[in-house]
């Protein structure tokens, strides 16, 4: 039989109180981080000497002082329980171990106002155990850097290398709704005489909307030209309402009165069905962008994304059902 080395099956309580003491250059710091006795440590560190038959530390008077073979080992070992630590995080986090879990959402800030936000009780009643965070924001994050899970986002997709992209619906309708207060609206050409809210778009998705109607006018030359209206009759002035940063302040705005708002019809379905909103006219235009589900395609097995893409579709399916 070979001999068996020295290393073999070194114990890992004394290669753990190594690394604290040369972290911290005292046995008394690594107790403490370790929640055992100095004496405790300095055992251990003498043990491991003993096994591998070299000095670790200089014991001077009132500090300790790193022998070449002992710095030598404190960046093995650093660099192992590092990993380690990180691994078992990762674990962790993806609740593939007991602990919290964490799922961190990044949201277009409409989308996540208007339907998300309304509806996220019903995952972290049913997923108790992971910590759900949800940012918003327009901006794209990196859902391959893995700071991000999971992106909600509006627009045409193709969202970068190694991503999986999933359309939470098909490609829907752009409608115009206003408040019930307001002023009764009897015939198409009656709506030019309250104003128009617009809604801004990102410089992208305003390229890739180019020649779909989403124009700087917010989508309103389309939606009179469909209307049977001529835009071109129409003065600027008219087209030119209050021009707000998302689809949800639009809609805010005419949900307190404001004027008549385009906006998806499933931003809007929650408002229409409470009778919050009304839509005046049965005219619609096609929607150039859709909602998707944005996240590295190399975590869709991680069950907390799963857990989520499961959950949201469910949602997504309701909501599609309610519009119909």
């Amino acid at each position: 039989m070979p001999n068996r080395s020295r290393l073999t099956g070194l114990p890992l309580s004394a290669l753990r109180a190594f690394d604290a003491a040369a972290r911290l250059g005292s046995f008394k710091d690594a107790a403490g981080e370790l929640a055992v006795t100095p004496a405790a440590i300095s055992h251990q560190v003498k043990a491991l000497e003993a096994r591998l038959g070299v000095t670790l530390f200089d014991r001077l008077n009132r500090a300790l002082r790193l022998t070449s073979a002992g710095r030598r080992l404190a960046r093995v070992t650093a660099d192992s329980f590092g990993r380690l630590e990180r691994g078992l995080r990762a674990l962790e986090s993806a609740g593939v171990v007991a602990g919290a879990a964490t799922l961190t959402i990044s949201s277009a800030p409409s989308i996540a106002a208007k339907w998300l936000v309304p509806r996220l009780h019903g995952f972290q009643a049913a997923h108790s155990d992971i910590e759900l965070r949800l940012q918003s924001g327009d901006t794209l994050a990196d859902v391959t850097a893995g700071t991000v899970d999971i992106a909600l986002r509006y627009g045409a997709g193709k969202y970068g290398a190694g991503t999986a992209e999933d359309r939470l619906w098909p490609q829907g309708s752009i409608i115009a709704v206003c408040a019930p207060t307001l002023a009764p609206i009897g015939k198409v050409a009656e709506v030019t005489k309250h104003p128009l809210l617009r809604t801004a778009m990102p410089a992208a998705r305003r390229r890739a909307g180019k020649g779909t109607g989403q124009d700087e006018f917010g989508g309103w030359v389309a939606w009179l030209a469909a209307a049977g209206l001529d835009p071109a009759a129409i003065p600027p002035k008219t087209l030119r309402g209050p021009l707000f940063g998302s689809s949800h302040l639009a809609i805010d705005a005419a949900l307190a009165g404001r004027g008549l708002a385009l906006a998806p019809r499933i931003l809007v379905a929650d408002d229409l069905a409470a009778v919050r909103l009304i839509q005046p006219f049965p005219i619609a235009i096609p929607d150039p962008f859709t909602y998707w589900l944005v996240y590295a395609a190399a975590r869709a097995k991680e069950p907390r994304i799963r857990a989520f893409l499961r959950w949201i579709g469910q949602e997504a399916a309701l909501s599609r059902k309610q519009v119909k």
